[in-house]
């Protein structure tokens, strides 16, 4: 112990003890919380009698008592024979006042962490004022609550005044002792105590940990040397202090990472000024003014020497996480963020985090932006908020790596999609996955994909609806074949492919001859399933042979090995929707010759395809070592050979497995080599 410098017993609440271990091993342990003396320190007489009886068995309450009890006895037994020589140490709330007599002793100490081991909060449902023994609880809580509170900030005034500038650091987490009740330190208490700190000495990090010690000594913290500031909508009331204090982030110098809420119209102004200043146009300097700029840093200055205060600070920026909410929706930001820290930005990711009713609300993305040569990552999600990109985003990002677009588009109108609409062709050579859903897959331009030779995840797709319906405009909508759009030819080279997702009218407009480019392709899932069931594909023998013009009842007939379709990698295939196909013949080369390494098919609300069909080709494929097809159960005694399925399926259940469940059934076969 003598080499012991940090305590910190945070993460051993959480295993110690473990309740059902204890609870079925050890018959002393169970004797000893019985006896008087363990309960009258247990605290269980401070809770909610409403909250014990619907959140606590009888027997769990003692031993998440137990627990805290011996967190509490356990720090207290280490940390007291080396408190001269703590640096950090884990202090529990419940036990405060024993550590407000040893201050003295605690002359190195720098950062503490006051354990929330006790329940000052509640959640409405646990609370029956109405009852008298939870009213004057209630009471007791309270009242508990600020004189735990107050021990908490006496503890840190004394140990401040006693040795001024040594401790620097508080953090309060939660202990997670009591079932399902988190608890938080209001920021009113947490404010001051952190007041009563010295200014974070040259931070390197901004977050969660030291957000609130950040924002009581903001005015005098060198901001220089940040490298990464975290601060997510989910701090709460810190978000607003973020918005409301936005413009330190001028003086973050060295910043390299931001994890942060949407700031709210013209939020990254100063960056886009600097950014212009940077290129030589000095048209807006001046234009916007920080007046509570906080730092020397990031201070106004005259016009004439904005430029330089701009090319000095605009900070080497590699990735950039932005979120919104209801209240400050998304607006500039993202735009903002790439254009003025477009030469050092390699991931920008922006997701929306609250849903409406309707995608009434669009955001455009991408206008004004200029290359972003080391751009790798893109992904923006904006839920309910219609995402509509600038047709040349991806033109300016040459090495992207990584691109998703998504939004919640489901139900359109084919006119809405028109030629203006549609991105520019784009060059990417580095391009590994790429997922579009929504009103960015409807303007993707398909020539971008013969520039792709190294993406191996393809997902073009619309929102889906529960379970798996999604939406096809009907064939008569919008003159459908008037209206000009770029061809989809399905010739793209794609030799590195291993996933290929289509959806809606992706799904409906493939074409097997894309396979014949895909030799690594592993995975294939298609789904053209509607509500109103008006779209429906019939697989004919044409489609799986690149000679399109083949007549069909040759093809049945001749070998024609050179001109199949063969998809040589290919284990598992996802068909939804109303999938037919031809004949019988059609099914065993769909099986056999196009897919040799077929392991799983799930045809899902496929019609008119005979149950016979799949259990011949199961039958006469010895090359293949397992099958599982999943069918939907209202395939069998349907269509033209519903009596034969009916029997096929009594023969299928004396030779094979055949495992039923809900609304599919499962055929396994295992086929033995000769």
């Amino acid at each position: 112990m003598a080499h012991l410098r940090h305590l910190d017993l945070g993460c051993w609440s959480e295993v110690i003890p473990v309740l059902d271990y204890f609870s079925t091993q050890s018959d002393h342990i169970m004797d000893y919380l019985e006896t008087p003396g363990f309960q009258s320190v247990t605290g269980l007489e401070c809770l909610l009698p409403s909250y014990i009886r619907r959140n606590i068995p009888d027997q769990y309450g003692l031993l998440a008592a137990f627990r805290v009890v011996l967190f509490r006895e356990l720090s207290w037994s280490l940390a007291n024979p080396i408190l001269e020589q703590l640096q950090s140490m884990t202090i529990p709330v419940s036990d405060i006042k024993r550590y407000l007599g040893i201050i003295d002793r605690l002359c190195d100490l720098e950062q503490v962490w006051f354990h929330l081991d006790v329940i000052f909060e509640y959640y409405a449902g646990d609370i029956d004022l109405d009852g008298p023994e939870d009213q004057d609880i209630w009471k007791e809580t309270e009242a508990r609550k600020e004189e735990v509170t107050q021990d908490m900030i006496q503890f840190v005034r004394i140990h401040t005044e006693r040795f001024p500038g040594r401790l620097k650091s508080i953090l309060c987490p939660d202990a997670g002792a009591w079932p399902s009740r988190r608890q938080t330190c209001p920021a009113v208490i947490m404010t001051q105590l952190v007041q009563a700190l010295p200014a974070l000495h040259n931070p390197l990090v901004i977050n969660e940990s030291n957000w609130m010690h950040f924002m009581a000594s903001l005015s005098s913290t060198d901001l220089a040397h940040i490298q990464e500031v975290d601060c997510p909508l989910h701090f709460g009331s810190s978000h607003q202090q973020l918005v409301d204090n936005r413009d330190f982030l001028q003086g973050c110098g060295a910043l390299k990472r931001m994890v942060i809420g949407s700031l709210g119209r013209g939020g990254f102004q100063w960056a886009v000024q600097g950014k212009k200043a940077s290129m030589g146009d000095t048209s807006t300097i001046g234009i916007h003014k920080s007046p509570n700029t906080p730092t020397s840093a990031a201070r106004r200055l005259d016009n004439n020497d904005q430029p330089a205060l701009f090319r000095r600070y605009l900070a080497p920026l590699e990735e950039a996480i932005l979120m919104d909410s209801a209240t400050i929706p998304f607006t500039d930001e993202i735009d903002a963020v790439a254009f003025a820290f477009s030469s050092t930005l390699e991931r920008i990711f922006a997701r929306s985090n609250y849903e409406q009713l309707n995608l009434q609300r669009s955001l455009q993305v991408g206008k004004g932006w200029v290359e972003l040569p080391v751009l790798s990552d893109l992904y923006l999600e904006l839920g309910d908020t219609r995402l509509v990109i600038d047709p040349g985003l991806l033109v300016h990002c040459p090495n992207i790596g990584e691109v998703c677009l998504h939004d919640n588009t489901f139900e359109y109108q084919l006119e809405d999609v028109d030629q203006s609409s549609y991105c520019l062709p784009a060059h990417l050579p580095q391009l590994k996955k790429l997922s579009l859903c929504g009103w960015s897959a409807l303007r993707f331009h398909p020539d971008t994909l013969h520039s792709t030779p190294n993406l191996t995840k393809l997902e073009m797709s619309m929102k889906v609806i529960h379970p798996d319906t999604c939406y096809i405009p009907p064939p008569t909508d919008g003159n459908y074949l008037d209206i000009e759009r770029p061809y989809w030819t399905w010739d793209w080279d794609l030799p590195l492919l291993t996933k290929l997702e289509l959806t809606s009218a992706f799904a409906y407009k493939f074409q097997f001859r894309m396979l014949a480019n895909c030799p690594t392709l592993e995975k294939l899932e298609l789904n053209i399933h509607t509500l109103e069931g008006q779209h429906a594909r019939t697989i004919t023998m044409s489609d799986l042979f690149l000679d399109s013009t083949m007549d069909n009842s040759a093809a049945e007939t001749r070998q024609q090995e050179q001109q199949r379709i063969v998809a040589p990698a290919l284990q598992v295939v996802r068909m939804r929707g109303h999938w037919s196909m031809e004949s019988p013949a059609v099914l065993a080369e769909f099986l056999k010759g196009m897919l040799p390494s077929l392991g799983r098919l799930y045809a899902n609300h496929w019609i008119n395809v005979p149950l016979v069909a799949f259990l011949d080709a199961l039958r006469g494929n010895p090359d293949s070592k397992v099958w599982r097809i999943s069918l939907d159960e209202s395939i069998f005694g349907h269509g033209p050979t519903g009596e034969d399925d009916v029997q096929a399926r009594e023969k299928w259940k004396e030779e094979e497995e055949v495992r039923s469940g809900g609304s599919s059934i499962e055929c396994w076969r295992i086929l033995e080599h000769e």
